[in-house]
């Protein structure tokens, strides 16, 4: 009897394990060495667009974008911006979104005074697939000295896309805290008057947002309370209105230090996942939730990394209600792995599938990724060679257990 109860345990340990990603070998658009902050985004129509950042041959920072429709290769970059007074870095860096009517908006970091992190958000927009792009438009109200960036840009299906960020406009107030701004460049590609969600939030990790059904949309960004816990927050525009900042989960990371490890979201109709990385009473770690009413209630957590992970997370919600996550592990002294894992709704994983080894230098950047389709996603990293340069490969996300 014992022996068939271990029998059927180990059955259904076998039909708990989900199928792995699969890497298969892609190439990047072509950008030039050293050229960093690959960025992907995926057009209702399927076409995959990349944004990253290069040095021009008079030392001025370009931001470029290339497309790929389905079916095709990588088109001839074209250069979105170019400016002496373009900063990114290895966290805060641009991204590109493509509208509901096909138009492309692009957010950059224009540096607004001597400081080491006065710098403000600007948009720039295109209707002719990057061909051309509009005069930029700076995305906040606020012109102070201070830090604006970690824009995220969510496309709503009216033609207008939802923008939030982190801003600095309260920095030099009592309290010297960031505040979570928020902004619409509305359907005829115009910036509207800014506001604040959350006028208490960490200082420098990055913010993710996501559209939800009913034109909806959910961002998440790392909360900073009073005793400087600093735990994974959303705000969400439902209903027609904003719902108040709730704490996704209570990790409880007390830290005085911006961790620099932001959320990332991803969501199809009323199904979102949040993937982020915390370091609560010592223990590092990538978690996973699923929410199935838009954001408004969260599931416990799944933990996903492999016992030591560095975080700097992705996550792309699939067809089966599960969802991909890439995350970078720790493997020894200034040695990494991109992981990817697939992850069912109900908290089962897969193995880790080994993207690439990488460096734990924060040069090596945020890997990004994207969906190339329901069973495909594209990942895309900065590859620390001599010099350094982007890379992208393609997940395939098998269904079945």
């Amino acid at each position: 009897m014992l022996a068939a109860l271990v029998s059927v345990a180990a059955c259904r340990g076998e039909d708990a394990l989900v199928n792995a990603p699969v890497r298969v070998e892609d190439e990047a658009p072509a950008a030039s060495a050293g050229a960093s902050t690959p960025y992907l985004t995926t057009a209702g129509d399927g076409t995959v667009w990349m944004s990253w950042m290069e040095r021009s041959a008079d030392s001025a920072w370009v931001l470029r974008a290339a497309h790929r429709p389905v079916g095709a290769r990588w088109s001839e970059p074209v250069m979105v911006v170019r400016d002496s007074l373009l900063f990114g870095n290895w966290a805060d860096f641009p991204s590109l979104a493509v509208d509901a009517k096909g138009r492309l908006i692009a957010h950059f970091l224009r540096r607004s005074a001597p400081g080491k992190y006065s710098y403000h958000v600007w948009v720039t927009t295109s209707a002719d697939s990057g061909v051309t792009w509009s005069a930029p438009q700076r995305l906040h109200s606020d012109t102070s000295a201070s830090e604006h960036g970690f824009a995220a840009l969510v496309p709503q299906p009216d033609g207008s896309t939802f923008a939030a960020w982190l801003d600095g406009n309260a920095t030099g107030g009592e309290t010297g805290a960031m505040n979570l701004g928020f902004g619409v460049v509305d359907s005829t590609l115009r910036v509207r008057p800014d506001t604040m969600l959350d006028t208490r939030v960490c200082d420098c990790c990055q913010v993710a947002g996501t559209r939800t059904g009913g034109g909806g949309a959910v961002f998440a960004y790392r909360d900073r309370s009073g005793d400087e816990i600093r735990d994974i927050a959303v705000v969400r525009y439902d209903e027609g209105r904003w719902w108040p900042p709730a704490v996704v989960h209570a990790d409880g990371w007390v830290t005085r230090a911006c961790p620099v490890n932001g959320p990332a979201l991803s969501s199809r109709n009323h199904g979102v996942a949040l993937a982020w990385f915390t370091n609560a009473r010592d223990t590092a770690k990538v978690q996973l939730a699923f929410s199935t009413d838009r954001g408004a209630t969260w599931n416990a957590p799944v933990r996903v990394d492999d016992g030591s992970p560095l975080g700097r997370v992705d996550v792309e919600y699939l067809s089966d209600g599960g969802a991909l996550v890439t995350w970078m592990e720790y493997t020894g002294k200034g040695t990494a792995e991109i992981r990817a894992k697939r992850v069912r709704s109900d908290g089962v994983l897969s193995a880790a599938t080994v993207v690439s080894a990488t460096s734990d230098a924060r040069s090596a950047g945020f890997p990004r990724i994207a969906a190339a389709s329901d069973t495909a996603v594209y990942v895309s990293w900065r590859e620390m060679t001599e010099p350094a340069r982007l890379r992208l490969t393609l997940l395939r996300v098998p269904g079945g257990r």
